[in-house]
């Protein structure tokens, strides 16, 4: 009996051993306890009453300062002066356009003595379209855009631009938040039965869920894993984007903090599940036609430049070819001696094998020319590649995701492993956010649910974003984690007041819910916002300024600064959306472009020149290679969803500052255009220069340390020109009568203000 007994122990155990290598598990989500539901993310947001006991000191411009005035007072804190007006309308402008303001600008809000003066900057600056493009750069960073897709051979997305153009225009138009998150979720299911070029902007809205990084390699990728992933990106994109949650942590287990389950990460999954990538054609007949007349032009002189090429390379490859033909063994000779069709299993092997051994490779190629070939076929490769930078780009197409036929099956998977199958589930909403038991079946469904008024989290979210970048530091500090390892809310009224304003306007006859430049407009009004940043009356009770008794000081973006040196210099071509613009990489940065292939034309340079001062939201931006400016200022790597970006502060970005070729170009074309305009007056000149650069005349003391430092270096260059050495300025593009030693040590002037404090904060 007991031998009976240990015999149905031992198939047992088999048994279950052979259900677990076939992926027979099972899976049951955990219970939600009441509890979970009290986080408060996770209950809808309440309008609070707007206090009206406050200090008779304070300043209370809208309801905003009202809920910040009454907890300072809590804290025995009490708001900071107004800034002056200079400070404003340079924060304002810099924040809600990413440009500094131009000196006619500030000359004309200075002279404004009505009392709406400052209102009526604010709304020109709304009005903007450099708004949608400053704004379209945060949107941009929370859901990863980028031009490639990143990994080893990080090529080129030709249409994704049109994604980045869609946001661009979304807030320039402020479209209502709740129909830009639909568009984006499920914009391809709505444009369903009509004409593509007719609801564009719906398929290409849905562009949002490609913008992840994606494998686009050869080799033996498993073609599960690859879905997974794909699905994993858009998951956890829709997670940080709208929830504001870590739904990721939930991928590969039940949320060790949060309660969120695996079962509700698969669900959501499930809303996914049909989606395939694709490019659909947008374009007209004439597009077609045009593309190719000019594709047959630009090959026409391009193939014979391919074919003198070869022309030069084909002695030389014959050559090596026969070189290595001949220092084979005798038994690779002896088996492609043999015709193919007679060769024995391991001949044919043998071979196979010769064909890597007898490669001729470019570089070997190149290693054996002769002086004048090399240099011949240089000059015509620079002729193929210039030629091929003209060809134009594909014809339009919408950068998309759409509903296949087939909608495979989602389930939970062990670990994450889509080799691990445990349950089948269905598309469904997370359990701790849905009171109801709902059975939703498409990505419209889903996007109609996260923008109901009752949602906790949606609005909530976007107007924490808006108020991190208003202020450097969200009502919520952690604005991708309003879970239960999140930061606390600093002002949750406040919070709560605006969120339930941005979904229902107290003044709803004159403005419609979800527009989010209804929000921007009562920060930017606030008396909050207009505090100056200097005071430190509150700094012991509150050093990190939660509590907001002053403005805090932000350093612009690595994007808004290249942008306002373009400004300063007046080289900032303004023109909105197209095609991202490929500007001269420095050499160091161009060896990092992944190749297998000859290291040139990889890169191929925009040629319009006029295009390579455009705002730096429309240069291509590739996933493997960043430019250095970029870099060393904190542009976000595009792998992961940004939600705020770090302020590093380090030796390089002086370095790039005061020596990079970028700052060095543009301080010498701000030089020559300040020499145009002022002459040799070299007052006139230090004032212009200030008024650009930091919208503001210079003091005193400014314009004698300027002035001393201009003589000083004049000198020296001076001391330049006897020694016949180059000083970097072409005498041809000053002004007749100018004094290029003078103009020279301008250059390192204006290169001296951009790398002020003053220059690269918001004030």
């Amino acid at each position: 009996m007991q031998l009976w007994t240990r015999s149905i122990s031992f198939l047992l155990v088999v048994v279950l051993l052979a259900a677990h290598s076939m992926g027979q598990e099972k899976y049951a989500d955990p219970e939600l306890a009441p509890i979970d539901r009290q986080h408060w993310a996770f209950k809808s947001p309440v309008r609070p009453k707007i206090p009206a006991d406050l200090s008779e000191q304070a300043v209370i411009k809208n309801p905003i300062d009202a809920l910040i005035v009454v907890r300072l007072q809590k804290a025995g804190l009490k708001p900071s002066p107004e800034a002056d007006k200079l400070t404003l309308i340079r924060r304002v402008t810099l924040d809600l356009t990413g440009l500094p303001p131009t000196p006619v600008e500030v000359d004309a809000f200075l002279k404004d003595n009505s009392p709406n003066a400052y209102e009526k900057v604010v709304d020109r600056l709304l009005a903007s379209p450099h708004f949608g493009e400053r704004w379209a750069q945060h949107w941009l960073d929370v859901v990863r855009f980028a031009d490639s897709n990143g990994y080893e051979a990080d090529s080129e997305r030709p249409d994704a631009f049109r994604y980045r153009d869609y946001v661009i225009k979304s807030f320039n138009d402020d479209k209502p938040y709740d129909q830009f998150v639909t568009e984006q979720i499920a914009g391809d299911e709505l444009a369903t039965g009509k004409e593509p070029r007719d609801v564009a902007d719906l398929w290409v809205a849905t562009g949002m869920h490609r913008c992840g990084a994606v494998h686009k390699v050869g080799g033996n990728l498993d073609a599960a894993v690859l879905r997974q992933e794909r699905l994993t990106e858009m998951v956890n994109g829709i997670g940080a984007a709208f929830l504001g949650l870590t739904v990721g942590c939930a991928r590969c287990h039940d949320h060790k903090f949060d309660p969120f389950s695996q079962g509700d990460y698969f669900r959501l999954q499930a809303f996914f599940s049909a989606a395939e990538a694709t490019e659909l054609d947008l374009s007209t007949p004439q597009d077609v036609k045009s593309r190719r007349q000019l594709s047959d032009e630009l090959n026409a002189r391009i193939t014979p430049l391919k074919t003198e090429i070869a022309a030069i390379d084909a002695p030389y490859r014959t050559r090596i070819g026969k070189a290595k033909r001949d220092a084979l063994e005798p038994k690779y000779k002896e088996a492609l001696a043999i015709p193919t069709e007679k060769r024995t299993p391991e001949q044919t092997k043998l071979a196979t094998e010769t064909v890597v051994l007898v490669k001729v490779t470019w570089e070997e190629v190149l290693m054996a020319l002769s002086p004048a070939d090399r240099e011949r076929r240089t000059a015509l490769r620079e002729q193929m590649h210039e030629l091929e930078a003209r060809l134009p780009p594909p014809t339009p197409a919408a950068w998309c995701i759409k509903n296949g036929e087939q909608v495979p099956e989602t389930f939970v998977l062990k670990r994450g492993d889509p080799k691990r199958k445990l349950i089948a589930v269905k598309p469904g909403f997370p359990r701790v956010l849905t009171p109801i038991s709902a059975r939703p079946k498409s990505r419209a469904e889903l996007a109609k649910w996260l923008t109901t008024p009752t949602h906790p989290l949606t609005a909530r979210v976007i107007v924490n974003r808006l108020w991190h970048y208003h202020f450097g530091h969200g009502l919520v500090g952690t604005p991708n984690d309003f879970g239960l390892r999140g930061d606390k809310p600093t002002n949750p009224e406040l919070l709560d007041w605006l969120a339930c304003e941005l979904m229902n306007p107290s003044d709803g006859a004159t403005c419609r819910p979800w527009t989010l430049k209804y929000i921007h407009r009562l920060i930017v009004l606030s008396a909050t916002y207009r505090q100056t940043t200097t005071t430190t009356q509150g700094a012991k009770v509150d050093p990190d300024n939660a509590l907001l008794w002053r403005m805090n000081r932000r350093r612009l973006e690595a994007e808004a600064i290249r942008d306002s040196v373009l400004a300063a210099t007046g080289a900032l071509n303004r023109q909105v959306g197209g095609r991202p613009v490929k500007v001269p990489l420095e050499p160091e940065v161009y060896d990092l472009i992944f190749t297998e292939s000859e290291p040139d034309g990889l890169w191929p340079v925009t040629p319009d020149v006029t295009q390579h001062t455009r705002r730096s939201i429309y240069l291509f931006n590739k996933r493997n290679v960043r430019l250095p400016l970029f870099e060393a200022f904190d542009q976000p790597d595009t792998l992961n969803t940004c939600a705020f970006r770090p302020i590093s502060t380090f030796a390089p970005q002086a370095l790039i500052l005061m020596n990079g070729p970028f700052m060095r170009d543009h301080g010498k074309t701000l030089a020559i255009a300040l020499a145009k305009e002022c002459g040799g007056d070299v007052g006139k000149q230090i004032d212009s220069l200030y008024r650009r650069a930091v919208g503001r005349s210079p003091r005193s003391e400014e314009i004698r340390l300027a002035t001393d430092f201009l003589d000083a270096q004049t000198e020296t260059i001076r001391d330049r020109l006897r020694a016949r050495l180059p000083v970097g300025i072409d005498p041809k593009t000053l002004p007749a009568d100018a004094d290029l030693a003078r103009v020279r040590a301008l250059v390192d002037l204006c290169v001296v203000v951009f790398n002020t404090h003053e220059f690269v904060y918001i004030p």
